[in-house]
């Protein structure tokens, strides 16, 4: 009840930034829309030059909507691309109405004639307002999942969008699906065949730093239901030092503080702290000279693989197939270790049992055992030559 009636709330605020006359720009504009999560961002910016180049937007002045949490990425690539990126803070979206109320107005009051939204799990409450705010005359977006709409607010997009990009067969990597809508939009085959992103343009010291071997620990999420015990990361992490003598570098922000501490409370080997001491293209380059990258399903995995850093990652089998496990022709050096359960339907390519897993399910991530870990790193790091 409570849910429904704060969307009822965010409702009659759209309704308020909706009010009055519109001001029509003299030259035709548009406004692509992209307000989820890092790794959402990653397996899409690559198409960002076609899309905004393609003979749909030829004359228009195209800006941006993002997450305030990829803005340091976009301004080493994407920021050449637009006329103006609009930056959302969606805590605030979710929390202050006033926040929410100017936002929506000033997307309003812009007139665009094109709205765009890459987005595949679309939310009522976050993109989907934003491109109802616009009341553009051309709306584009995908056939949504289930994923962030109740079933209350299944109607919300009726007739929202005037084009939408029919379901493709699942599981599809996320990539693949961005690459499918940039075809869709564009009308042309896209060139793109895996993330790339100009690591050549990060000026980054950091890693002038870091003296030895390294190997990087990601311990954190921004979910409290998506952590790996750290008594586990500790005893992976022991592992690796004993056998080929790499010192940790523990990474995360400001939210995973708690659970980088708690593993340099616990490690007793040679440690590095870089937590909340990174912007996103200083950890790319962190990642860039790492040995190897421990972490459970974040962002930071999709970072490792624009920059070919082997990736040990725990996932519990949420959205199979779709951030992972990784195409081999993308990255083959991103190993994505599941629970037992889920790792039996994998191997015998049971598509009934895997459907399950299309959502995020609640399956503990602490079911993917330290020996599984140290298994698939024997597997994949080459014993160390004895002197």
């Amino acid at each position: 009840m409570l849910n429904f009636l704060k969307g009822l709330v965010y409702d009659f605020v759209l309704l308020l930034a909706l009010a009055g006359r519109q001001k029509k720009s003299n030259s035709p504009k548009a406004l692509i829309v992209r307000t989820d999560e890092i790794g959402d961002f990653i397996l899409w910016q690559s198409f960002v030059p076609e899309l905004v180049h393609c003979s749909l937007l030829k004359g228009y002045t195209v800006d941006f909507v993002g997450n305030t949490s990829v803005r340091t990425l976009f301004n080493l690539k994407g920021k050449h691309f637009f006329s103006k990126a609009v930056w959302l803070h969606k805590h605030a979206f979710k929390t202050n109405m006033y926040y929410r109320f100017q936002f929506l107005r000033n997307i309003f009051m812009e007139g665009y004639d094109i709205v765009i939204n890459p987005i595949y799990s679309r939310s009522k409450r976050i993109d989907d307002s934003i491109v109802k705010a616009a009341k553009a005359p051309v709306t584009i977006g995908m056939f949504r999942n289930k994923e962030n709409y109740a079933g209350y607010e299944n109607r919300y997009d009726f007739k929202l969008y005037k084009q939408l990009m029919p379901e493709m067969d699942k599981p599809v990597f996320e990539f693949y699906r961005n690459k499918a809508f940039t075809e869709f939009v564009t009308g042309s085959k896209s060139l793109i065949n895996k993330p790339e992103f100009p690591v050549e343009n990060i000026h980054a010291d950091i890693p002038s730093k870091l003296f030895h071997d390294y190997f990087v620990v990601f311990p954190g999420s921004r979910n409290a239901k998506r952590i790996w015990p750290t008594e586990n990361f500790v005893e992976v992490s022991n592992y690796l030092y004993e056998k080929y003598k790499w010192v940790a570098v523990v990474c995360g922000s400001r939210a995973d503080l708690p659970y980088c501490k708690a593993f340099m409370d616990q490690y007793a080997h040679p440690v590095k702290d870089f937590t909340n001491k990174t912007t996103l293209p200083n950890l790319l380059m962190v990642l860039k000279g790492a040995k190897c990258l421990l972490s459970v399903d974040t962002g930071s995995i999709h970072l490792a693989a624009l920059v070919n850093c082997t990736t040990f990652g725990i996932f519990n089998g949420s959205q199979y197939g779709r951030f992972a496990p990784y195409p081999k022709e993308i990255a083959d050096n991103i190993v994505a270790l599941y629970p037992a359960k889920v790792e039996a339907a994998i191997n015998r390519g049971d598509k009934n049992e895997l459907k399950n897993y299309e959502y995020v399910v609640n399956i503990p991530y602490a079911s993917v055992t330290v020996l599984k870990m140290i298994t698939a790193i024997k597997k994949f790091i080459p014993e160390p030559i004895s002197s």
